[in-house]
């Protein structure tokens, strides 16, 4: 059986003739635009697309993530905060709160006074420390109707008052400050 072509047919000797669609060994791309994560060679002709975003991922101390690949997810999956009140604050979960610390308690505060006794010398410095009690350079609370010195506190007691220094030519001082209690 003889059979012939001629451009896009082909005749068998039978006179059929069968139409094809040519081939186009040059076929390309006419037009192509990169997005995210995506990278071309060219935009027109023989084109070669190519993943320059993440291909992968994996987590890390902490991290938690939902795939490897694709749409994925990272998550924080332990928070390494911690939180802790200080003197004068509350805490309740992560809110703080400005707390008023009970009488006599670290972080109170009272209108006291600094005792000598015994013609004693002493000095009260601003800023400094001093233990509660009734003997020579503690600290404790005052009487407020006839001012005489009661003690009544316990603990460490900060001078919040300017210094002062008590000369011991009499047999007692009781002198005023606010006191913050530190311990």
């Amino acid at each position: 059986m003889a059979i012939t072509q001629s451009g896009t047919s082909i005749t068998f000797n039978d006179s059929t003739t069968q139409t094809t669609a040519p081939v186009n060994t040059n076929a390309n791309v006419n037009s192509v635009s990169a997005g995210t994560g995506i990278s071309v060679n060219s935009t027109t002709g023989a084109v070669t697309v190519t993943n320059s975003g993440v291909t992968s991922v994996s987590a890390g101390t902490g991290i938690s993530v939902s795939g490897s690949t694709g749409g994925v997810t990272i998550t924080n999956s332990s928070p390494a905060v911690s939180y802790s009140a200080g003197n004068g604050l509350s805490l309740s979960s992560t809110t703080f709160a400005v707390a008023c610390p009970g009488a006599n308690t670290v972080g109170s505060y009272v209108l006291g006074s600094g005792y000598t006794s015994s013609y004693a010398t002493f000095s009260y410095n601003f800023g400094s420390n001093y233990s509660a009690g009734s003997s020579n350079g503690q600290v404790g609370l005052v009487n407020s109707v006839n001012g005489s010195y009661i003690g009544g506190l316990s603990g460490t007691w900060k001078w919040m008052a300017g210094s002062v220094t008590w000369p011991g030519s009499c047999p007692t001082f009781v002198g005023s400050a606010v006191l913050c209690r530190v311990a």
